[in-house]
C-alpha cells in the first residue's frame, strides 16, 4: 500500500511538472477516472491505439464517421459520455485530450469488453 501511494505521488508531481494543469484539474481527473481506471492497462490502452489508428489521437476515418485514437462514432462517444463523464456528451473524439479519449475507452471496454474493436481488440 505504501509503494501505491509513493507510486501515485510521483507520478502526480511527475504530471504536474510536465504539463500545465494544476494539482486541482489533475485530482479532478484522478477522481473522475477512478471507477475504469485499471480496466485496461497502459499497455493494453497502447496496443488498441495502435491498431485503431496507429496511435494518433487526431485520427479520422475515411469516412469522417469514426474519429480519435480509437476511432469513436458520436454516437457511442455520447452515449458513454452520458453514463460516465457528462461534460464529453457533444465533444468530437478528435477534440477530446489523450487522456480523457483513453478514459472514455476504458470506460467502453469495461461495460463492453472488446465487442466494439472487433479486429483490434484480439489486440488486447
Amino acid at each position: 500500500m505504501k509503494t501505491r501511494i509513493r507510486i501515485i505521488a510521483l507520478a502526480l508531481v511527475a504530471l504536474t511538472l510536465s504539463s500545465a494543469c494544476t494539482v486541482e484539474e489533475i485530482q479532478f481527473y484522478l477522481d473522475a477516472t477512478d471507477e475504469v481506471r485499471d480496466v485496461m492497462s497502459a499497455d493494453d490502452l497502447l496496443r488498441l491505439r495502435n491498431c485503431e489508428s496507429t496511435d494518433n489521437y487526431q485520427a479520422i476515418s475515411p469516412s469522417g464517421k469514426y474519429r480519435g485514437a480509437y476511432q469513436f462514432d458520436q454516437t457511442t462517444w455520447d452515449a458513454v459520455a452520458g453514463r460516465h463523464f457528462e461534460w464529453l456528451i457533444g465533444i468530437d473524439p478528435i477534440d477530446a485530450e489523450p487522456w480523457w479519449q483513453d478514459a472514455m475507452t476504458r470506460a467502453l471496454w469495461s461495460e463492453r469488453g472488446r465487442q466494439p474493436w472487433p479486429v483490434c481488440g484480439k489486440k488486447v
